[in-house]
């Protein structure tokens, strides 16, 4: 048995089933853990859902930036970018339940030795490992209620940039969801910073810094997976924060991790 994690997927199905094969995945004791952004930019959006879904029993996935805007773009809220690849997803007749399936899947999720946790972008400036658990099952039971597309068009813009505790309830499901699924850099006093996707090592502004270098200390008990960010190729410095989002969609490779065994196999683009 064995515990596989891959990150950011973007509708790239073929490059997930040579992932599979090299493992030698097998759907009867191993379990697949995906760091959302399943669909969108590649060109098996469809076909990367369908394979989920019918092995659902085997799979765990976050929710990424891509999946929730998805789940507007289906409801007709939001115009589908260009740029993004899901007209045959969108014209699928399955379309119902992928949905339904996507809206039943957490923002964060323990990892299976209790060594950490796995979300999308990351843990925000100000939160502790409990902050995040709570703002992820208040915003998975709104996914998951009845009423869940009312809530959608909330997700949308760039503020508040800061953690506050006498935020609004509409702007502190705002700010979690950007944490969760948006984030890169913060500035030293902790405010979230959607401008700039290249790597650290680019970083002209001395006053920003990523995200898990903020408090540091919150990841010395703690590991924490993410995907989102490609321009990192997978380079925290940091063993306990691992980022596996390594571009594939943009030609680079998929990142797949073994949790049991601390390694990490790479399939090119």
């Amino acid at each position: 048995m064995a515990n596989y994690f891959i990150g950011d997927l973007q509708g790239c199905f073929k490059g997930l089933q040579q992932a599979l094969a090299t493992v030698e995945f097998n759907t009867s004791k191993d379990t697949l853990w995906l760091t959302g952004d399943l669909i969108a930019r590649g060109k098996q959006s469809l076909e990367t859902l369908d394979y989920l879904f019918s092995h659902q029993d085997c799979v765990k996935t976050v929710l990424g930036n891509h999946d929730l805007h998805f789940l507007s773009v289906a409801n007709k809220l939001k115009k589908e970018n260009p740029k993004d690849l899901l007209s045959p997803l969108l014209n699928s007749p399955k379309l119902p339940k992928y949905i339904d399936w996507l809206r039943e899947q957490p923002l964060l999720l323990a990892l299976p030795d209790n060594s950490g946790y796995l979300s999308h972008a990351g843990l925000a400036p100000d939160w502790q490992v409990e902050d995040a658990i709570y703002w992820s099952q208040q915003i998975h039971d709104i996914l998951f209620s009845s009423n869940y597309v009312d809530f959608l068009p909330s997700m949308y813009g760039k503020k508040p940039t800061k953690w506050d505790n006498n935020l609004t309830d509409t702007d502190k499901f705002k700010y979690s969801i950007n944490a969760f699924t948006r984030m890169r850099f913060c500035t030293q006093n902790g405010d979230l910073e959607f401008n700039s996707k290249h790597s650290p090592n680019e970083l002209t502004d001395k006053n920003l810094l990523p995200w898990f270098e903020y408090d540091k200390k919150r990841f010395k008990q703690n590991k924490w997976l993410f995907g989102h960010w490609a321009s990192l190729m997978g380079v925290t410095n940091n063993k306990n924060v691992i980022a596996l989002d390594t571009g594939f969609v943009w030609g680079q490779y998929l990142t797949v991790y073994n949790l049991d065994k601390n390694a990490y196999i790479q399939i090119p683009a």
